[in-house]
């Protein structure tokens, strides 16, 4: 009896007919798993992320917070929607932003034991993201040795628009969100001013929830022209005075403080003028107040507690000449990496 042979066209005919697997059927919905569990985050973040949510490597890298905040809105919510409807495409920039995101992780628990604001203004612990991301990046890698369904051009085309037109709107209204919650609205009344404040430098009529403080960016301006110079009246500084930047619930910052102390009173003569500028203790903070020794100094100011936060993460040191910004360094916490420095050349 003589055996019928196949062709090669009938073989490969016969394997594209074969029934997919139950880890090939289950791939692509994998990929969409991850995808809603990235869209979730842009999400949170669209509706209740500032700029003090953010993971702290953004303040050490000087990065714009309100920028990396919508731009991290926009590329998050393009992925994610273009996964949900081209799962096969999108699995490599998915697994490229998980992988991002894991990064960003591990160098913020590096740093601070406090939530990545990863999830907007929800306190998740940061240990708790790093594990979620790690499962959702090993199921889209996963799907590369199972070949999720490939969509068609046409369902691309339209998922890719989607995407676009999606995330670019989510993206305009966050940055619509965040800059209301940066200008601040007009308080109901507003205090007459007083003798001292008719002239020259008066309080905001304005109140932000937030006020993004970059020493960095003032280095060159007049003290009086940089956001310390809104809050605060620096007329009364000293021309030539190191501005110390601190929390009084921040145990960095009172070793710095006491250790300044030490230096002063060991050389008096080459101590610099000390202007020391506290932002204010949240009111729900209820915990120990670490500061009790403090360099001799020209002046101690303090904040407004009227702002509900300061994106700054202290102690800050900031050195003024001839009334301007010369020199601005943030000091690294125990185990943290430098930070980083700058001062005119």
């Amino acid at each position: 009896m003589v055996k019928k042979r196949s062709t090669p066209g009938q073989h490969l005919s016969q394997s594209s007919a074969a029934p997919a697997t139950a880890a090939q059927r289950f791939a692509p919905h994998a990929v969409r798993g991850a995808a809603l569990w990235v869209l979730a985050g842009a999400a949170t973040k669209a509706a209740s992320g500032l700029p003090s949510d953010l993971p702290s490597i953004i303040e050490r890298l000087d990065l714009d917070p309100t920028t990396v905040l919508v731009s991290a809105v926009l590329v998050e919510s393009a992925v994610a929607i273009l996964a949900l409807g081209a799962p096969r495409l999108a699995r490599v920039p998915l697994a490229a932003l998980l992988t991002l995101f894991l990064a960003i992780l591990a160098d913020h628990m590096a740093s601070t034991s406090e939530s990545c604001g990863c999830f907007g203004g929800a306190r998740v612990p940061a240990s708790v993201m790093f594990g979620a991301d790690l499962v959702a990046l090993a199921l889209v890698v996963w799907t590369f040795w199972q070949a999720p369904i490939a969509a068609t051009r046409l369902r691309v085309l339209l998922t890719v628009t989607l995407a676009v037109v999606l995330a670019t709107s989510v993206a305009y209204f966050t940055q619509r969100r965040v800059e209301h919650a940066l200008v601040g609205v007009q308080p109901t009344t507003v205090e007459p001013p007083t003798e001292t404040t008719k002239e020259g430098w008066h309080p905001p009529t304005s109140i932000p929830e937030q006020v993004i403080l970059r020493p960095l960016q003032w280095i060159g301006k007049p003290i009086a022209d940089t956001p310390l110079g809104t809050w605060v009246d620096t007329r009364a500084f000293p021309p030539k005075a190191r501005l110390i930047f601190f929390y009084r619930s921040c145990n960095h910052c009172a070793d710095l403080l006491t250790t300044l102390a030490h230096e002063q009173a060991s050389a008096p003569d080459t101590a610099p003028i000390y202007v020391l500028v506290q932002l204010p203790t949240p009111s729900a903070y209820k915990g120990r107040l670490f500061v009790d020794r403090v360099p001799t100094h020209a002046l101690w100011v303090e904040l407004p507690a009227t702002v509900k936060a300061y994106v700054m993460t202290p102690p800050w040191i900031v050195d003024v000449e001839d009334s301007r910004v010369v020199r601005a360094e943030r000091v690294p916490w125990p185990g943290e990496k430098d930070a980083k420095s700058a001062a005119p050349k």
